[in-house]
């Protein structure tokens, strides 16, 4: 098992990386935000336990929010928000299998 500031650094670098493709490359293309659709996938897919998610949403949105022009905070705020509500109503009121074959971080 990686220790918690490892995996910290590495989901980090994980979303500062795929922020850089986004802006650099597929900014030209589309106006479509890629960082947004990984996350509501990440958030669906795992484990309602798991934080995993709810790290990611916090660290792509900071990524996002250094990159935009709106006031900062908003993509940290609403990524982090739907993560919680997406948790809640997992936990709650869902009872979808969360995909077991990923390997656990």
């Amino acid at each position: 098992m990686i220790n918690k500031t490892l995996k910290i650094v590495l989901i980090a670098l994980f979303w500062f990386l795929l922020m850089l493709i986004q802006t650099s490359f597929i900014s030209i293309f589309t106006d479509f935000n890629f960082i947004v659709l990984l996350i509501v996938i990440i958030n669906l897919i795992e484990n309602p336990e798991s934080n995993f998610g709810l790290l990611s949403a916090f660290l792509a949105g900071i990524f996002l929010d250094f990159n935009t022009t709106y006031y900062f905070g908003i993509f940290t705020l609403g990524l982090v928000l739907f993560s919680l509500t997406a948790k809640i109503v997992l936990l709650k009121f869902l009872k979808i299998p969360y995909v077991s074959f990923i390997p656990k971080i």
